[in-house]
């Protein structure tokens, strides 16, 4: 009666896939298309080298920063991509090829290193989803993160969370960005609640035992809840005179505090996509 339209198949809202098939490399050929669509134009045209350089940073490889910050790309789609723009940077025009004296890979490489410091997509996509992840981590009061947890982790946490019962692709995505956070986070000691001895990172190398210890442990146990310092007894018994000297080297003074995930690629403890990279 309004006139207004009904769509009854959309693939894509604000610019994204609304859902994500079988054929990944199909739901996200559009990313590619806008590139070389680009790409094709510039061509048409004579560009220098430092011109091509600053188009490809920073036209090129923005183009797919939206979709990469929500779902992990196919790496057949950024080889493709990766492609394209190796023929244009090597200076193809139309159907003229020219000889690719070097990789794409070593051009992503920084220029101290011998390459162009042109964006890794693959990696850089990681690093965008590990943000989205790293607020699953530290948001916990967010509505992002109360309805993924009521979703996938109910009893858990995001860094111990598994794949579930039919996941989407977003939750895909962001599980496969969980490395980035585990390599480059690590605990730092509040009330020991939380941190498990054995399969969590908190001291600067892992723990060298002489004594037995169980698998679920946790650094609580190694805390004097009398004293709120560490129970020099128990390191003696469990841990190597190197493991006992780091463990006392940490202090506790968050001991009334909830033990916390930090970023440790920098001296402010927060997540960076550029550090992430």
């Amino acid at each position: 009666m309004l006139g207004a339209q009904v769509f009854h198949d959309c693939e894509q809202y604000l610019g994204l896939p609304m859902i994500a098939g079988k054929s990944k490399t199909n739901t996200f050929k559009g990313v590619r298309e806008k590139i070389s669509k680009k790409v094709t134009g510039w061509k048409e045209k004579f560009i220098s080298k430092a011109g091509r350089e600053i188009l490809i940073k920073t036209v090129a490889l923005a183009v797919p920063t939206y979709t990469m910050s929500i779902f992990k790309i196919p790496k057949q789609v950024c080889e493709d991509i990766n492609s394209i723009l190796a023929r244009y940077w090597w200076g193809q025009l139309k159907n003229e090829k020219k000889v690719h004296w070097m990789s794409w890979s070593k051009l992503c490489k920084s220029k101290k290193m011998g390459g162009m410091c042109f964006r890794d997509l693959h990696a850089f996509n990681l690093a965008l989803l590990a943000k989205q992840a790293w607020k699953l981590v530290q948001k916990t009061d967010s509505l992002f993160y109360r309805i993924y947890k009521a979703r996938y982790f109910p009893t858990t946490t995001f860094l111990d969370a598994e794949m579930g019962h039919n996941p989407s692709y977003v939750w895909r995505s962001l599980l496969s960005a969980r490395e980035v956070i585990l390599a480059g986070s690590k605990w730092q000691v509040g009330n020991g609640e939380t941190i498990k001895i054995l399969s969590h990172e908190w001291l600067p190398q892992p723990p060298e035992l002489i004594g037995d210890i169980l698998e679920d442990m946790c650094v609580k146990e190694l805390i004097d809840q009398q004293t709120k310092q560490w129970d020099r007894g128990k390191a003696n018994t469990l841990f190597s005179e190197a493991t006992r000297q780091e463990i006392l080297a940490i202090p506790l003074t968050r001991v009334e505090e909830e033990d916390r995930v930090i970023w440790k690629a920098n001296k402010v403890h927060d997540f960076f996509v550029k550090s992430a990279y």
